[in-house]
């Protein structure tokens, strides 16, 4: 009887334990026969036992059989089983025997994604769909690279592609089209996913937080609300994985949220293991600089960028070196004051995950500051691995972020208190100072007239982001017009989140002629509008930060609540750090009676702003000394806690 010929028609009309007696009849008759070796191999997999298969695929390899369907096997395997290095060089050796095979091209592009490489994965992702355009899954990887790169119409186009294979990538297309900004087309998107996979918390999740970008309240209650109940009943799948930073803010209860982030970092931990094993990080001595390193993928004009452009510069260079990573590339004056400020900056976009944190590890840094957390952009993966014996989180996610790879999160005690409740494992860290850094930003000056505004009035207003606003405030915002009736209001809304907005004002009985929608304007301009007004109008259940700052700047005092966590406490903690707590309201009926008692009073409001613009300048808000320093004090505490008295020197 031809065994060999048995097992493979048997293999072929899917009788799986069929075939593989025959195989293994086959091979024991002729053990040198590396092809029925593969396809023994194959059969393997398809019977999900990777590690059986390893090692058959690994003994057609060292045979000297030039396989690439072999090779690309073994990548697939490895990879399933996390060993991405391995698995890295299994489809290089795949692609040097067959460089045009679609499936070596797919294994190779698919684990540079995965090593954080999107780079280099980006040509063998387009290699292999051009040869082979129904390879859904390179379609996807395809996207997954573009969106690490934050070009989000291609990743889009690359995921509609994957839909017609796979239709849950409904859900990377919203994705992609809300960092486009098309906030219409990616809740086209997430309902699709929602319909076809409705227990799915993370597709709840992403859904709500486009909702709340919209402006669409009650849409965006009720979709949290459902991604709440299941995550707290704790039925959803392992690879249900909702994004931690909405969650950070929307409507969630506490047991939920760290559902999200014990499954993070759970993603991420797996991740680091994929990847090649560091040596212990080395360390400076007594006797030199402490070498401080900061990684982000938002070293540009983004929120936390612009409020770190005079920081790095900033630093005392008698005892501190300054070294960037920067994850993602930008090219625009923020990024230059940026490079200007450091001893070394590393472009880290084109570097894999694992490179990045050699790198830190061989430039000898001391403390690690990463800047992203959980943010659109950023690599945990690369504190994961640990290049770094002391690894802190600062500024991009002000939350807990439930990691074992840091040391503890930078907060201060007004957004942190020291009474305030933290449920979170990391260690909080409170500095002295405001913990947002600044540097000088424009006073403004009054312009009503040349930016349309109404004159003779008192102007309330709100520049936060839209997701910030909620029915809560707009409740609010409509009782302090209506006692005070002098007064408006303007709104800073993107055109798709007008809309919900003003649907929102009218239910809640707003007058729509004193409501004036405003756009994006350049911050020379931002700050004349500024300016113009009397009162900034803090949301309560994400506060503002950088933009809070940039109101006091222009002399714009900010009228905040205090909430339950750093981020509902960002405006007033800002208050507290400019000793205006008389703007620091205990709830909603106490912030409108305040409100209105200020719009009621010219001479209030006036005197306000002279406060204001006084405590800017007392208190150093925007000298980038400021918080360079409580930084250093930090780090020098903490190492020498960590590792001794060398660490002050």
């Amino acid at each position: 009887m031809d065994e060999a010929g048995a097992a493979r028609r048997l293999h072929q009309a899917g009788d799986l334990d069929g075939a593989e007696r025959h195989y293994m009849r086959a091979l024991a008759a002729a053990p040198g026969d590396q092809p029925l070796r593969r396809d023994l191999a194959a059969l393997l997999l398809q019977r999900a036992r990777p590690r059986e298969a390893i090692p058959l695929l690994r003994e057609v390899l060292s045979a000297g059989a030039r396989d690439a369907q072999a090779a690309t096997m073994l990548a697939f395997a490895l990879r399933g089983l996390g060993d991405v290095a391995a698995a890295r060089d299994a489809a290089s050796t795949a692609l040097a025997i067959e460089p045009r095979d679609p499936l070596a091209l797919l294994a190779a592009g698919s684990l540079a994604v995965i090593a954080g490489d999107a780079t280099s994965a980006e040509p063998w992702l387009r290699a292999a769909v051009a040869i082979e355009p129904r390879l859904f899954e390179a379609w996807h990887y395809l996207g997954e690279a573009l969106q690490a790169r934050c070009r989000w119409q291609e990743a889009t186009a690359a995921y509609r592609q994957a839909m017609a294979g796979h239709p849950g990538e409904a859900m990377n297309v919203g994705i992609c089209a809300e960092r486009a900004g098309d906030l219409t087309v990616a809740r086209d998107a997430y309902l699709q996913a929602h319909a076809a996979a409705p227990g799915r918390a993370d597709v709840l999740v992403r859904l709500a937080q486009v909702e709340a970008m919209a402006c669409r309240f009650d849409d965006s209650r009720a979709h949290a609300a459902m991604a709440d109940a299941l995550l707290a009943a704790g039925t959803i799948g392992d690879d249900d994985r909702p994004e931690p930073f909405p969650m950070s803010w929307l409507e969630t209860g506490d047991v939920a949220t760290a559902q999200v982030l014990e499954r993070q970092v759970r993603r991420i931990l797996a991740r680091a293991r994929a990847l090649p094993r560091l040596p212990p990080p080395t360390h400076a001595v007594g006797g030199g600089s402490i070498r401080i390193g900061y990684l982000s993928a938002d070293f540009g004009r983004h929120a936390v960028g612009t409020l770190l452009a005079g920081h790095f510069a900033a630093h005392d260079r008698t005892r501190f070196q300054v070294h960037a990573y920067s994850l993602r590339h930008h090219d625009d004056d923020v990024a230059t004051a940026i490079r200007a400020g450091c001893d070394s900056f590393i472009d880290c976009e084109a570097m894999a995950s694992d490179a990045i944190a050699r790198r830190i590890r061989d430039d000898g840094i001391d403390v690690l500051f990463d800047l992203g957390g959980y943010t659109a952009g950023a690599r945990p993966e690369v504190l994961a691995l640990r290049p770094c014996a002391l690894q802190l989180g600062w500024l991009g996610f002000i939350h807990g972020h439930q990691a074992p790879w840091l040391d503890g999160i930078v907060l201060d005690r007004h957004v942190q208190p020291v009474d305030a409740a933290w449920p979170w494992s990391d260690a909080a860290l409170r500095l002295d100072t405001l913990m947002l850094p600044a540097c000088a930003m424009p006073s403004g000056r009054p312009d009503r007239a040349g930016l349309g505004l109404p004159e003779g009035v008192p102007l309330l207003a709100s520049f936060n982001n839209s997701y910030k606003l909620d029915d809560a405030l707009v409740d609010a915002w409509v009782r302090i017009l209506q006692r005070a009736p002098r007064a408006h209001l303007l709104v800073y809304l993107p055109e798709a989140a007008r809309s919900g907005f003003l649907a929102a004002w009218t239910r809640h009985g707003g007058d729509p002629a004193r409501l004036h929608p405003c756009g994006h304007l350049p911050a020379e301009r931002q700050a004349d509008r500024a300016a113009s007004c009397d009162l900034f109008l803090d949301a309560f259940r994400y506060q503002a930060g950088a933009t809070g700052i940039a109101a006091a700047a222009a002399g714009l005092p900010l009228l905040s609540r205090r909430g339950d966590s750093p981020l509902a406490r960002l405006g007033s903690g800002l208050n507290g750090f400019l000793g205006m707590e008389d703007l620091v309201c205990t709830d909603a009926d106490a912030y409108v009676a305040r409100a209105v008692a200020l719009a009621s009073d010219p001479v209030a409001l006036a005197e306000l702003r002279a406060r204001t613009t006084a405590a800017v300048a007392r208190s150093r808000l925007l000298d980038p000394r400021r918080a360079a320093a409580a930084i250093e004090d930090l780090a020098v505490e903490q190492l020498a806690a960590r590792r001794g008295p060398h660490a002050t020197t």
